[in-house]
């Protein structure tokens, strides 16, 4: 735990990086307006350099953050503030917008990174955890039939079943009254699945067979990952100054697994993770992210950047945008 004064300059120099991108002198920290002499703040860097929060680049006399200093940074941040303009494009967005559940996401996604100026990522809250609002089997040919789910949330799940035994229109119309009357307000995603309710005795052969192919699919979706909506991508050149880490940052967002992976493991609240403490580590990236409600279900919505981010802006955006997304998703 650091000292008062320290933090204070500790504070100081993070801020100033940020801001400029440069290594930071101690004349600039005593111009922030400190309450202490340069030749203090000098024997303060000094500390602060030798146990590992502060790191001198090359041989200027200034120095930048390391790692522990933005953690510590980070884990004693105020809370910031957005701009009255900025909330009021939250709330335009949500209260014109009527696409659909996918749509939506991919399209808060972007509005995510225009008011960052960051590429943005919104996971899809996946069925697990949704109620379901409505179920449809609809005849396509005798040997296929489409299968529609709605959720609560708004979240359409669809998926075409081939049977291996025809199923005529009337064994359809069957099998999807009891499928409706075994899903419509039925929780998904539980460890034991979807099984067969009392609604499918006496069912004909063909339409057994489809109601059990149908709880099966859906019992599919429900453990399926989320679905990844990336917006933005076209901010990272202006970010990543170094080519090489712009590459593998790239990589990264290739594989729909590892962005999961990126936006994970931050529990019920707004988490900020920077580079090594990621999967795979980064060195120079930081995520902040924060989780939003969909009907019965979560998801997950953030941002990337390098470390110097404007965290303070970055993490109140996130927030409001989540919390605008899920009033939205909730009514």
């Amino acid at each position: 735990m650091l000292d008062d004064r320290k933090a204070a300059i500790l504070r100081e120099l993070v801020e100033e990086y940020i801001r400029t991108g440069e290594p930071v002198s101690s004349r600039a920290i005593v111009e922030c307006g400190l309450d202490c002499s340069s030749a203090t703040v000098r024997n303060e860097l000094a500390v602060l350099e030798r146990d590992g929060f502060i790191l001198k680049p090359h041989t200027s006399a200034g120095r930048i953050p390391a790692d522990r200093g933005y953690r510590y940074y980070l884990d004693h941040l105020s809370p910031g503030s957005v701009g009255d303009d900025t909330q009021a494009r939250i709330a335009t967005f949500f209260s014109t917008i009527h696409d659909g559940f996918g749509q939506m996401l991919r399209r808060t996604s972007e509005l995510l990174s225009e008011i960052t100026h960051q590429p943005a990522v919104v996971l899809g809250p996946g069925m697990a955890g949704q109620t379901v609002h409505d179920a449809h089997l609809i005849p396509i040919d005798p040997g296929k039939v489409l299968l529609v789910v709605v959720t609560g949330a708004g979240n359409v799940n669809q998926a075409v079943l081939r049977l291996e035994r025809p199923a005529a229109p009337a064994e359809v119309a069957a099998a999807g009254e009891a499928l409706e009357a075994r899903l419509v307000g039925c929780s998904l995603g539980g460890e034991e699945g979807l099984g067969r309710g009392e609604e499918a005795d006496g069912l004909p052969p063909a339409a057994l067979d489809l109601y059990d192919r149908a709880l099966e699919s859906i019992d599919a979706a429900a453990a399926d990952r989320p679905k990844v909506y990336l917006g933005g991508t076209s901010w990272m050149a202006t970010l990543w100054e170094d080519l090489a880490q712009l590459h593998r940052i790239l990589a990264v967002l290739d594989r729909e697994a590892a962005v999961i992976g990126l936006l994970g493991g931050g529990g019920d609240g707004t988490s900020v993770r920077l580079g090594p403490e990621l999967t795979g580590g980064q060195d120079d990236l930081a995520v902040v992210s924060t989780r939003y409600q969909a009907g019965g279900g979560t998801g997950r919505m953030g941002v990337l950047g390098p470390l110097r981010m404007d965290y303070r802006r970055a993490i109140r955006v996130v927030e409001e945008v989540s919390d605008a997304l899920g009033d939205s998703l909730g009514e």
